[in-house]
């Protein structure tokens, strides 16, 4: 049975029995799916967040106006308060429940995981609207599993073999030792997915959309100007810390020749005997066999044609001029693919090169 975990968020009782109600009727008009929401229920702001502690929870349904805790006349300031939590906290499509939508923080009916439903029929709607995201939820869950497996081998391989010397660092408080930890959890996470997974990369994990740093450009940051496409290569530690005035740049083409005709015959839309050519053709693009002056990178999310970064057009933008267009930033280059793009692009800049020799006098 293919169970998914919702949250309920609701100090009125009529409106929990009314929910439990919905619940069944869903469940039992999806039995032949092997489909079963499972519900659980707090009454307040408080609770909620100690139950998602104790249950990995899918997603939630709540009630806009909340008490933070038992007893406290219910505001809708502690229902944004709590959504924001539950989305920060856990990633999870969330459903608001309200009579008066205009309370509902702006910021929230701007995120794609959130949808706000009215009192009348709430329930049956928003379940619905969760049903559809099912998909999403089976895969997030495969992922958070994958990533707990994952972390288990780190700590036992790499965290614990030197928790004796985290020890004896007295003068480390509690969370400045938590959060250097984490630091080693996630980054040696990632290292270990990265090689010890067997399956190849799919095209999608080439970029970050939108960008992960909110508040500043980045190395790997894709612009969209008024004259054309340009990738950030000036290197992440001088923009953090400022140190340089101008930021360099490189040019983003989408001219790389055979790539429909190899897309096509990929997909089976031309004879048989083109695919192995195709394979061939797109292999040599993603294994950077290009001119030293080019640098492959797959298409954007959204997007057919793939992007060719050209060093040998390139140009400097004020950092702050920069920092101040991040509503042109289309996307980031991830990490795994950024570093092969910046040290390509110093190959390109420190080749020496040599006297042409006219070969007619050998």
């Amino acid at each position: 049975m293919n169970r998914k975990f919702i949250l309920l968020v609701e100090d009125n009782e009529r409106a929990i029995e009314l929910f439990h109600d919905a619940v069944n009727d869903w469940n039992n008009s999806h039995a032949g799916e092997e489909k079963v929401f499972v519900p659980i229920v707090s009454k307040d702001a408080a609770e909620a967040l100690a139950r998602v502690e104790e249950v990995r929870i899918d997603c939630a349904l709540t009630d806009l106006r909340l008490p933070s805790k038992a007893g406290v006349k219910g505001q809708a300031a502690v229902g944004n308060d709590l959504a924001f939590n539950l989305l920060n906290l856990r990633g999870i499509p969330l459903a608001l429940v309200s009579a008066h939508p205009t309370e509902v923080d702006e910021a929230l009916s701007s995120i794609g995981m959130v949808k706000v439903f009215s009192k009348d029929e709430a329930y049956v709607d928003a379940l619905a609207w969760l049903a559809n995201q099912w998909s999403m939820m089976e895969t997030l869950r495969l992922a958070r599993n994958r990533i707990e497996e994952s972390t288990g081998s780190v700590f036992l391989r790499r965290i614990w073999p030197q928790w004796a010397q985290l020890e004896k660092l007295g003068n480390m408080d509690a969370d400045r030792l938590a959060r250097a930890i984490s630091r080693q959890y996630a980054s040696h996470t990632a290292e270990h997915l990265t090689h010890s997974e067997e399956t190849k990369w799919h095209p999608f994990e080439s970029y970050i959309v939108p960008s992960f740093i909110d508040d500043r450009a980045h190395t790997g940051d894709v612009f969209d100007f008024n004259d054309g496409r340009w990738v950030v290569l000036t290197p992440q530690c001088d923009m953090a810390n400022g140190k340089v005035e101008n930021v360099l740049v490189a040019k983003c083409c989408e001219d790389w020749e055979g790539w429909k005709a190899s897309i096509e015959a990929l997909k089976g839309l031309k004879a048989e005997g083109d695919k192995l050519k195709a394979e061939l053709s797109l292999k040599a693009l993603v294994n950077q066999n290009v001119p030293v002056s080019q640098h492959f990178l797959p298409p954007l999310p959204g997007e057919s044609a793939p992007v060719q970064v050209r060093f040998s057009s390139v140009r400097t933008i004020p950092l702050a001029e920069l920092n101040e267009s991040l509503s042109q930033r289309v996307a980031t280059v991830s990490p795994p693919f950024l570093s092969n793009l910046i040290q390509r692009f110093g190959s390109f800049v420190s080749r020496t090169g040599q006297p042409d020799i006219n070969v007619e006098d050998f």
